[in-house]
């Protein structure tokens, strides 16, 4: 049985301690700013300023003071995004290895009716594939723990936007960054798209470890009679024989199935470059084209191969990490105009997500307690966080109106 007001005291002092970690640097208005819009986001699930305001813990002034005061701090050219994103790390590094998957993805914030908000590009929504107007989003998630990933990177940007540099750039920007941070330790894994010539030269450049799955136009180098000699990678991939086998148990309809593929690999090269890389191939039943991934970790056995794999198949969180955000925190309906709020709402939709992690990794009996509080469905959900958040909202809406004291920051 949970006892909701000691509940309710550990959440507080818990909450306190991770905006401490990440607020250090911050003047006394935005540690407030974060406190009270980062409550009001989680317990409002939405991004809508007027909801923030209306869900603040301070309710002694008036609706429209606390409206045009959470206007001001999301438009107002601060230095408060820099600051957070410098004390992140802080809060994820220390479960950081070598070998921690780094995972790639770029995303839409589909906003199919606006008219009037800055630099609205033509994206394609990811929902229904149709082009709508909207946002791009680079997205770096750590997986450090089990199918609960780590945003570690989460930023809009538009081709509309002044001095805009083009995807590419603004992809190879944010890798450089997170390996910046890490030391280049972890392993960067994309999925296709990402296998651009301009992508993987820098990255080979910059001797980062990387995962990532091939469009079968590319061409790659094979060796082959004395000399190393260009081909197709589809055709590659339907040359090289996968003799060795690879299990992962998998749920359909809320059942576990075991799945089967075959794996193989070959040693390959990119033209004009002297890095051997292997392609690794993998093949399964009943689908007509292999998986093809393009790495440069040693591969010299089977399990060299399958650990490639397990390596892609983690890319998934991803997935479920912006489908989290989207879904629980309601991503895309941002009611901002402004180009500097919306990056700031996506700031706040991060430090939520980042959140609900640290308390999983770092404080599992608190997990386990707001888990129960907001009543789990009967079936087991397999993403955590969306219970966790549940039960988040729901302690935080019991501070607001039984034990408001505990919501007060104290500067």
């Amino acid at each position: 049985m949970v006892k909701p007001v000691a509940l309710m005291e550990s959440l507080s002092a818990n909450l306190h301690d991770f905006l401490e970690k990440v607020s250090e640097n911050l003047s006394l208005p935005d540690k407030k700013f974060l406190h009270d819009g980062l409550v009001a986001l989680i317990r409002s699930g939405q991004p809508v300023v007027c909801q923030m305001a209306r869900n603040l813990p301070d309710q002694h002034t008036a609706f429209l003071s606390r409206l045009d005061r959470l206007e001001e701090h999301l438009a107002n050219n601060s230095n408060f995004d820099n600051e957070i994103k410098e004390a992140l790390p802080q809060v994820w590094l220390p479960q950081f290895n070598d070998d921690t998957p780094i995972i790639l993805d770029l995303s839409d914030l589909a906003k199919p009716l606006a008219r009037k908000m800055d630099y609205l590009a033509t994206v394609r929504d990811g929902s229904t594939g149709e082009l709508v107007n909207g946002y791009w989003l680079v997205e770096a998630y750590a997986s450090i723990g089990h199918r609960n990933p780590v945003p570690i990177l989460l930023e809009p940007f538009s081709h509309r936007e002044p001095y805009s540099p083009g995807q590419n750039p603004v992809v190879l920007e944010a890798v450089e960054r997170v390996f910046r941070i890490t030391e280049k330790r972890g392993v960067l894994v994309a999925d296709r798209g990402f296998d651009a010539r301009r992508l993987l030269n820098d990255w080979l450049d910059n001797k980062y470890r990387f995962v990532v799955r091939l469009v079968g136009k590319r061409h790659l180098l094979r060796f082959f009679g004395g000399q190393w000699m260009p081909i197709q990678s589809r055709i590659l991939a339907e040359q090289t024989a996968t003799t060795h086998y690879f299990s992962k148990a998998v749920k359909r309809h809320g059942k576990a199935v075991l799945r089967l593929s075959q794996v193989g690999w070959r040693c390959v090269r990119l033209p004009g470059r002297d890095e051997n890389l292997t392609l690794v191939v993998s093949r399964i039943a009943g689908q007509d084209s292999p998986l093809m991934l393009l790495t440069n970790l040693p591969v010299e056995n089977a399990d060299d191969a399958r650990r490639i794999l397990r390596y892609y198949l983690r890319r998934w969180e991803c997935e479920e990490a912006i489908r989290f955000l989207k879904n629980q925190v309601h991503l895309e309906k941002i009611r901002t105009l402004r180009w500097s709020a919306i990056c700031r709402l996506v700031l706040l939709a991060v430090l939520v997500m980042m959140y609900l992690g640290w308390i999983v990794r770092m404080h599992p009996d608190l997990a386990d307690r707001l888990i129960l509080f907001g009543q789990p469905p009967p079936r087991q959900v397999d993403f955590l966080l969306y219970r966790l958040f549940a039960g988040l909202s729901q302690t935080l809406d019991g501070c607001f109106w039984l034990r408001r004291s505990l919501l007060e920051i104290h500067l």
